[in-house]
C-alpha cells in the first residue's frame, strides 16, 4: 500500500525525502519562503507545494489544493511554543482564537489544526531537544495536553483522539547513517489502538556507551562523506561539476550517488574566504579552533578571545562533522574542510545532512546554504519512515 502525507513547514524537504525514501508519497507541502518552496517542488514531484503563511491557508483550502480531505502521516516542524497565556485551552477553542503575543505559539496550533482536518493516523512534531525540558517542561507537558484533547468539544467533553507515543524521544542523526552528530526531538502521536509504535533502532555505532551498539556498522566520517565530490576552489561559482572519484567510492558515496546517473553534480558553491582567513587556515589541523592557534596566527584574524573561542573550527577526516546549523548561510569558519584551506560546498553540506546527489537546491548561495541547514536530515527521516510504515501496517 502507498501511505500518503503532507509535509508542514516543508522547508527544502529533508524530512520529505527520507519519507518517501521509505516508500511514502508526499501530496502536499508548505513553505513560507517562496524560494525554499520552489527546491521543495522541484525534489518532490507528486507534492503540490505551496509558498505562503500558513496562518493566512486554511486545511481546508489546502485539502482542495491537494485534492484530499485525509492523509495518512503529517509530518512537520512548526517553531518551538511558549504556550505564555495558552494554559488548559482546549485544541478547538485555541486555535479559534489569537492565542498569545508570541506568533510561535500560534504557529504551533496552526500544525495541529490541520491534524484536527486530516485526522491522520499518525503524525510527526520534528524539533529542538530542549523542546521537551524547556520551562521545567511546562511547554512539552501542555503541547502533550492540546494534542490529546484534539477531537473534544470546546469544554473538554468528549473522547480524544490521538496519544502521545511516550517517552518522546531525542535522536542522533549520527546513529542512523548520518555522517554528522545531530539530536532532534520527534514526538510521534497516532490515533488510539492496540498498536504501539517504535522509534528506530540506531544502525551505526559512535558513542554509545552499550555493548550491543559497538556491534553495529561504524559511523560515517567526514571523509567517507565527501571525498569523492568534485575538486572546487575558494569562491566557486560553476553549479555543476564533475566528482572527482569513480573508484574505490565508499559505501555512504554510493549510496548518495545511486540515483543520479551523470557524472556531474550540482550545488558546488563555495563561499569565498577573506585573505586574513586563507592566511589562517593552513596553520590548523583537523579538528582544531580558533583557539589552539598561537597568538601571533591569530592576530592575522583577530576576534574578541572572550567570546570567539570557536570562531574558527576545521573538520576531521575520520570523523563525522559537528551539527550543520543555518548560520553556514552566513559564516563558514566553523566547518573548514578537512584537507582543503577552505569552507564546505553547499554540496558538501548537503551530503553531510545525507541529502542524495539528485537532490537540486534553489536559491542564491546563501539561500541554499540555509536551506540544508535547517534541513531534517533524509536518512534519519527515512529511518523514521520506516518505523511510521511498520505501525500503519499493524493496524491496516
Amino acid at each position: 500500500m502507498k501511505y500518503e502525507f503532507i509535509d508542514l513547514f516543508c522547508g527544502a524537504g529533508g524530512f520529505s525525502c527520507g519519507l518517501e525514501q521509505a516508500g511514502f508519497t508526499c501530496i502536499g507541502g508548505i513553505e513560507l519562503e517562496e524560494v525554499i518552496a520552489k527546491t521543495h517542488a522541484l525534489n518532490h514531484k507528486s507534492s503540490k507545494t505551496i509558498s505562503g503563511d500558513i496562518r493566512n491557508i486554511p486545511p481546508e483550502k489546502f485539502a482542495e489544493i491537494i485534492g484530499k480531505d485525509h492523509v495518512d502521516v503529517i509530518i512537520g516542524g512548526p517553531p518551538c511554543p511558549t504556550f505564555s497565556t495558552i494554559g488548559d485551552a482546549k485544541i478547538r477553542s485555541v486555535t479559534g482564537k489569537p492565542t498569545s503575543e508570541d506568533p510561535r505559539n500560534q504557529l504551533f496550533l496552526e500544525y495541529l489544526k490541520y491534524v484536527d482536518f486530516f485526522r491522520p493516523e499518525i503524525f510527526v512534531i520534528e524539533n529542538v531537544p530542549t523542546f521537551i525540558t524547556k520551562y521545567k517542561g511546562k511547554i512539552f507537558n501542555t503541547a502533550v495536553q492540546i494534542i490529546e484533547n484534539i477531537g473534544k468539544d470546546d469544554e473538554g467533553n468528549g473522547e480524544g483522539i490521538y496519544v502521545v507515543e511516550k517517552p518522546v524521544q531525542v535522536l542522533n542523526a549520527v546513529y542512523y547513517g548520518v555522517p554528522q552528530t545531530r539530536r532532534r526531538m520527534l514526538l510521534v502521536a497516532h490515533k488510539k489502538t492496540n498498536a504501539s509504535f517504535c522509534y528506530p533502532r540506531p544502525t551505526h555505532y559512535y558513542d554509545q556507551e552499550d555493548e550491543e551498539s559497538k556491534k553495529l556498522k561504524p559511523c560515517v566520517t567526514m571523509g567517507d562523506a565527501i571525498a569523492d565530490l568534485p575538486t572546487i576552489t575558494d569562491n566557486w561559482r560553476v553549479s555543476e561539476v564533475e566528482y572527482s572519484k569513480f573508484k574505490r567510492l565508499s559505501e555512504y558515496q554510493k549510496l548518495m550517488r545511486q540515483n543520479n546517473p551523470k557524472k556531474t553534480v550540482k550545488n558546488n558553491i563555495c563561499r569565498m574566504s577573506n585573505e586574513r582567513a586563507k592566511k589562517v587556515f593552513p596553520h590548523m589541523a583537523q579538528g582544531s579552533k580558533y583557539m589552539d592557534l598561537p597568538p601571533e596566527i591569530r592576530q592575522i584574524l583577530p576576534f574578541r578571545e572572550d567570546i570567539f573561542k570557536d570562531r574558527l573550527k576545521r573538520l576531521v577526516a575520520d570523523q563525522p562533522s559537528w551539527t550543520v546549523i543555518a548560520h553556514i548561510g552566513m559564516d563558514g569558519y566553523m566547518y573548514i574542510h578537512p584537507t582543503e584551506n577552505r569552507t564546505l560546498s553547499v554540496r558538501e553540506a548537503a551530503r553531510i545532512q545525507s541529502f542524495p546527489d539528485e537532490f537540486e537546491f534553489v536559491g542564491n548561495q546563501q539561500e541554499t546554504y540555509v536551506q540544508v541547514g535547517n534541513a531534517v536530515p533524509p536518512l534519519l527521516a527515512k529511518a523514521m519512515g520506516e518505523s511510521i510504515k511498520e505501525y500503519l501496517e499493524s493496524i491496516s
